[in-house]
C-alpha cells in the first residue's frame, strides 16, 4: 500500500508537469487527479485496522471507483471522445448507494470486493476496448500494447468476483485476510505502475506526432508544405509509369494583396487549398509549394485524365467569390500540367517539364490549362534563357 501511493503521487506529479507545459494534452489533467485519487484511496485502505470503517471503506473504495472512472475519461479525452459526466459519477455513485443503503454490501467483505470487482473491471474492460478502437486513427506504436494491458487488467480482475463466490476470504484486520486477494492486491499494485507508464508513453507518442505533423504542414493553409510533399511524391513514383504532375499557380496575387491586403491574401489562399483538398480523389497528393504555388500529383490519372480533372478545378476555382472586410474577391488559376509516361519518373524533371507549362499558360493570358510537351518545354526554356540574358544585359549597359 506504501509503495502504490508513493508510485501514484509521483506519477499525479509528472502528469500534472505534462499538462501545465502543454495544455493540448488534456488527458494529462484527468490522468493526474486519477493518480491523486488513487493515492488517497490507498492511504485510506492501509488504515484499515486502526481506522474509521465509514472512511477506510466506505469512501476509500469510492475514491477507487472514481480514480477509474477519471483514468476512462482520461482515454476518452486523449481519443478525442465525449466523456460523459454520468459515466465518470456511475461507479461512485453506485458504490457509495450501495455501501450506505445495502446492508448485505456494508456487513459482508465479499460482497464489497464483488461490487468493487464489477465496477473497476467494467471501467478498464471500457478503457482497453476506447484505446483499441483508436487504433485506426491515430497511429501510436504502445496503443496495442495498452489496449491488451487494460483489457487482460480487467479480465484478471473480474476473476476477484468469483473468488469471492467460490473461496469467501475472511475478514482480518479491517479488510479480507486471504492469500488470493494478497495476491489480486499485487496485482493491482502492478498494473497502476504499468497503467502510469503506457500514460506517459502514449502522450510522448502523441507529442512526437504532433510535431511531426507540424513538420510536414504548411502553417497556412493547413495542407501538406513543399518538403513533405517532395517526400512523398519521390516515393510514389518510384517504380511508375503513370500519373500526372501538376502545378498551379494563383493569376495575379501580388495585385491581390496590394489592393486588398495581405489579410485578404492569406484569405484567397485558405479558400483555394480548401477548394482544391475538397475535390481531391484517392491517392492524389496537394501541397502548397510556396507563396501563390501549389501542387498536385495525381498517381493514376494519364495526362488525358489529368487535362479534364485539372480543368474541372480551375472552373471550381473561377466560380470563387471570396468576401474580405465587405470586399468580393475573384480568383483564377492558371495550371501546368507533365505527366510520367512522357518525361520519366524523375521529379525534377517532371516539375521543370509542369513549370514550364504554366509558364506557358501564364504567356497565353492566364487561367487556363496548358500540357507539357518535350519540344515545347525546351523552346521555353530557351526564351526564359533569353530573356533573363536580355534583362541582364540591361542591368549591366545601365550600370
Amino acid at each position: 500500500m506504501i509503495c502504490t501511493f508513493l508510485s501514484t503521487m509521483v506519477v499525479g506529479i509528472f502528469m500534472l508537469q505534462v499538462w501545465l507545459t502543454d495544455r493540448r494534452h488534456a488527458a494529462a489533467g484527468f490522468w493526474c487527479v486519477s493518480m491523486w485519487v488513487g493515492s488517497l484511496c490507498t492511504l485510506l485502505y492501509a488504515l484499515r485496522p486502526i481506522g474509521y470503517p465509514m472512511l477506510t471503506v466506505g469512501f476509500s473504495n469510492m475514491l477507487a471507483a472514481l480514480g477509474y472512472a477519471l483514468m476512462w475519461a482520461g482515454f476518452r479525452v486523449f481519443d478525442r471522445r465525449p466523456a460523459y459526466p454520468l459515466v465518470v459519477a456511475a461507479g461512485p455513485v453506485l458504490w457509495s448507494f450501495a455501501y450506505l443503503f445495502a446492508p448485505a454490501i456494508t456487513g459482508d467483505v465479499n460482497n464489497r470486493i464483488i461490487l468493487s470487482s464489477v465496477i473497476i473491471t467494467t471501467y478498464s474492460l471500457w478503457m482497453g476496448l476506447d484505446i483499441w478502437r483508436g487504433r485506426g486513427g491515430e497511429r501510436l506504436p504502445s496503443r496495442i500494447l495498452s489496449a491488451i494491458f487494460f483489457l487482460s487488467h480487467g479480465v484478471i480482475y473480474s476473476l476477484r468476483i468469483l473468488m469471492a463466490i467460490v473461496s469467501p476470504a475472511p475478514l482480518g484486520n479491517g479488510t479480507a485476510h486471504s492469500a488470493w486477494f494478497a495476491l489480486f492486491s499485487l496485482e493491482l499494485f502492478a498494473h497502476t505502475i504499468l497503467a502510469a507508464i503506457a500514460m506517459l508513453v502514449l502522450i510522448k507518442e502523441r507529442g512526437e506526432a504532433l510535431y511531426r505533423l507540424a513538420s510536414r504542414t504548411d502553417a497556412l493553409t493547413g495542407i501538406a508544405n513543399r518538403g513533405s510533399f517532395l517526400e512523398d511524391t519521390r516515393i510514389l513514383l518510384a517504380g511508375r509509369n503513370d500519373g500526372t504532375l501538376m502545378i498551379f499557380d494563383l493569376d495575379r496575387f501580388k495585385a491581390i494583396n496590394d489592393t486588398h491586403g495581405h489579410v485578404a491574401g492569406d484569405a484567397v489562399l485558405k479558400c483555394f487549398a480548401a477548394r482544391i483538398s475538397a475535390s481531391l480523389e484517392e491517392g492524389m497528393l496537394f501541397c502548397r509549394f510556396g507563396g501563390e504555388e501549389f501542387a498536385l500529383f495525381a498517381p493514376r490519372h494519364d495526362i488525358a485524365q489529368a487535362e479534364e480533372f485539372a480543368e474541372r478545378l480551375r472552373r471550381e476555382v473561377a466560380a470563387l467569390h471570396i468576401l474580405s472586410e465587405g470586399r468580393e474577391i475573384d480568383v483564377s488559376v492558371s495550371i501546368g500540367l507533365a505527366d510520367v509516361a512522357t518525361f520519366g519518373a524523375d521529379f525534377d524533371r517532371l516539375h521543370s517539364a509542369a513549370d514550364g507549362a504554366l509558364y506557358a499558360a501564364k504567356e497565353a493570358g492566364r487561367n487556363r490549362v496548358m500540357l507539357a510537351a518535350p519540344a515545347a518545354v525546351l523552346s521555353g526554356f530557351a526564351k526564359r534563357m533569353c530573356k533573363s540574358s536580355a534583362h541582364s544585359t540591361g542591368i549591366a549597359a545601365a550600370g
